[in-house]
């Protein structure tokens, strides 16, 4: 792009975020994205036995968490029996001009402007995380061009995250794909090498770049907490503290960044005494067709591959199924209480019908009636000890299973 064309490019972006500031700031919504903390979020802080305490993030460091509220009234949390820090908020809505970054573990770089890249790093600008270098050891892909419709979107994440690969792939608008080792990119080309000879290609006609998934790996192994904001990113982070009204930490691919409570939506301890379902594999797995065929269960997705959202909040972690479905997971010695959160997934539309239940064993831990899109979400606490197995069925509710799109948010068993 030529100087003015950047430069043009750069006043919209600013009067752009001048309006979002000045409409936040209208409507209290706190702080518009990419300008940093506005106002200090109200947060909810779930501890591992379920109890919740809401207010500001007055302290965090040295392994404790502070929060204060109404009336100054302050709660003290240790880390490790933190499970999750969390604000409600819309889920993120994919920019087709906005590219994208996909990470080892399931982390995610969303929106971002992706700078010079050579065959050992690349170069990102993330409006609520500022400039971040990335080894190239530690990328699974890149959306260069996301798609406008959220089904081909989120189609092509998956895709791209999971899809085996033995070499760098490049998939074009055309409908193209070629195969061949990754050299480089900047603002005009992509370069390629296929069969031994270097190619370049035209950036703007590459819709996404994928690695090879099975040589991604981080630096570091081991996390504190998850750090999940506003624009949709998800990053794995260590030692995270609360610094002048903002969340510093260290990234994965060993980066210290600096967000703003107000770009962040949740904080999650990564601690011994939670570990999710999306970690563990299913001792067994079975559906039960009610008419046409079975979608077996997918993690951190609904069962049609879309963001898990309920009651109008967006989810990064859970199961999505659709009724009939059993799922048994093998009860470790040390599990001691099984947790989620259900519902109809707000995308399923006014014909869904999907009731939840839980057995330990044969004991029933949880039993709901049948609950449609207008119902609330229900939380799950069942008490694990001295069961061998957890199983997770989802039912038919009263229409088969006609756009049974259930959510399993935050499934996780308590250690």
């Amino acid at each position: 792009m030529n100087q003015p064309g950047r430069l043009a490019r750069g006043l919209v972006t600013r009067q752009a975020r001048l309006r979002a500031l000045v409409v936040a700031m209208t409507l209290g919504l706190g702080c518009a994205p990419g300008l940093g903390n506005c106002a200090e979020p109200s947060f909810r802080a779930v501890t591992i036995d379920g109890n919740t305490t809401t207010g500001r993030l007055a302290s965090l460091r040295d392994g404790r968490l502070v929060i204060e509220g109404p009336g100054g009234r302050k709660t003290e949390i240790p880390w490790k029996r933190l499970v999750i820090l969390e604000r409600d908020t819309p889920a993120p809505v994919p920019s087709p001009d906005r590219e994208q970054i996909a990470l080892p573990d399931g982390d995610w770089l969303a929106q971002i402007a992706l700078g010079t890249t050579t065959d050992a790093s690349l170069e990102v600008q993330s409006d609520p995380l500022g400039k971040l270098t990335l080894p190239i050891e530690c990328v699974v892909g890149a959306i260069l061009s996301p798609p406008a419709q959220s089904t081909e979107f989120e189609a092509l994440r998956t895709r791209l995250a999971a899809e085996p690969r033995a070499s760098e792939i490049v998939w074009l608008k055309n409908g193209d794909s070629l195969t061949g080792g990754f050299l480089g990119l900047n603002e005009q080309k992509l370069r390629l090498r296929v069969a031994g000879k270097s190619m370049d290609l035209d950036r703007a006609g590459v819709v996404a770049v994928g690695f090879d998934p099975s040589l991604a790996a981080y630096p570091v192994a081991a996390i504190d907490g998850e750090l999940v904001l506003r624009d949709g990113s998800r990053l794995g982070v260590t030692g995270p503290s609360l610094d002048d009204g903002s969340i510093k930490a260290t990234t994965r691919f060993g980066q210290i960044i600096k967000v703003g409570l107000g770009e962040v939506i949740r904080l999650r301890a990564r601690t011994p005494a939670v570990v999710f379902l999306t970690d563990r594999k299913p001792e067994r797995t079975d559906y039960v067709s009610y008419i046409g065929p079975t979608r077996p269960f997918r993690a951190d997705r609904t069962v049609d591959g879309q963001p898990l959202r309920l009651a109008g909040q967006f989810h990064d972690r859970g199961l999505g199924t659709q009724s009939r479905t059993f799922l048994v997971y093998r009860i470790e010695p040390g599990d001691l209480r099984f947790q989620a959160l259900v519902g109809v997934d707000e995308r399923a539309g006014p014909l869904a019908s999907v009731a939840f239940r839980v057995l330990v064993d044969r004991r029933e831990g949880f039993h709901s009636n049948p609950l449609s899109e207008h119902d609330a979400p229900k939380s799950i606490d069942v008490d694990l000890t001295g069961g061998k197995y957890l199983i997770l069925i989802t039912e038919f509710g009263e229409r088969g299973d006609v756009r049974d799109l259930a959510d399993w948010v935050e499934a996780r068993i308590i250690r």
